[in-house]
């Protein structure tokens, strides 16, 4: 329920609506020309949540007034433009345009009067939303910034939200992955705004870690590009990283690799060196007995004659 509802009727016969909201009260879902939301919606985890969400087609010289913003309000300009008044700062809002209302941050907003905007909201919380919001690159002191992919791509998203408004344990479900989707779709069309200034989301170590782990049951049949396209780096800043914490490039790593599971082989089966140069990634035996000797000082027929008790 709502503490009050003021419905307005434009000339163009178009409604739209406005009111204070008791969070506390039961979900809320309203469908009406010009304005579509669904509020006071259950929260279903912790690190991030979604408190309210909608599209409206605000009248000429709509005013909205923030007070105390009790969570994080994201909004996607469609058409149309507007300002907003934050930190005694005035931002102007155009389509193609996202901006932030931000959590015990008060702001107030303007449609514009000849062209009144038409825009997406989506509001949420949770441990993580600083940090996502962070990541999507605004700020209290950047609370507007140019989308770096059509605001229509959200669109689809916004409506599986609203789309999913009957009270059900899966649209619950539905509703957390659709907010989840919007944020990553969003931090990665930003991310890529930073032209020559890539901002890699994790430490250098993580990284690393990520990489060791995809070696060990991939090794025989990946290179180096495979290693940095999986993780999501570009080449020069993984081999970089690798060497500082392995104190060896990935190549040699990855040579390594093979070389040691070839040995294993050598040791402990009867398969024929062609068997085992091809199962440890190298097609042509040649250049895998050669490069065993390199690392072993003797080639595979003698490694395997010499251990043959062991």
């Amino acid at each position: 329920m709502l503490k009050y509802i003021k419905t307005v009727v434009k000339n163009n016969g178009l409604l739209y609506e406005s009111g204070e909201w008791d969070m506390e009260k039961s979900m809320s879902y309203k469908n009406i020309v010009g304005l579509r939301f669904l509020r006071n919606i259950k929260r279903q985890t912790n690190d991030l949540y979604l408190v309210h969400c909608g599209h409206q087609q605000c009248p000429p010289n709509y005013t909205y007034d923030h007070k105390i913003p009790n969570e994080y309000h994201l909004h996607f300009v469609l058409d149309g433009k507007g300002r907003i008044e934050m930190n005694g700062k005035v931002y102007h809002v155009k389509k193609e345009d996202i901006f932030m209302i931000f959590k015990d941050v008060p702001m107030k907003y303007f449609a514009d009067e000849d062209e009144p905007w038409e825009y997406m909201w989506v509001t949420f919380d949770g441990y993580a939303a600083e940090e996502y919001v962070n990541k999507i690159g605004l700020s209290p002191e950047k609370p507007v910034a140019t989308s770096a992919i059509p605001v229509k791509t959200y669109f689809p998203m916004v409506k599986k939200i609203l789309d999913a408004y009957e009270l059900t344990i899966a649209n619950e479900i539905k509703r957390v992955g659709y907010l989840f989707e919007i944020i990553a779709t969003l931090i990665e069309a930003q991310a890529s705004l930073e032209k020559g200034k890539r901002q890699y989301d994790y430490s250098s170590e993580a990284y690393v870690d990520y990489a060791l782990q995809y070696i060990k049951t991939n090794y025989a049949h990946i290179k180096v590009n495979d290693i940095a396209k999986y993780i999501g780096i570009n080449r020069s800043y993984f081999t970089s990283i690798f060497k500082k914490k392995m104190n060896m490039s990935p190549q040699d790593y990855l040579m390594n690799c093979r070389l040691k599971k070839a040995e294993e082989l050598i040791k402990t089966t009867n398969l024929s060196f062609k068997e085992i140069s091809e199962t440890v990634g190298y097609e042509n035996p040649l250049t895998f007995s050669k490069m065993f000797k390199q690392a072993y000082g003797c080639s595979p027929k003698s490694y395997r004659e010499n251990n043959k008790d062991e």
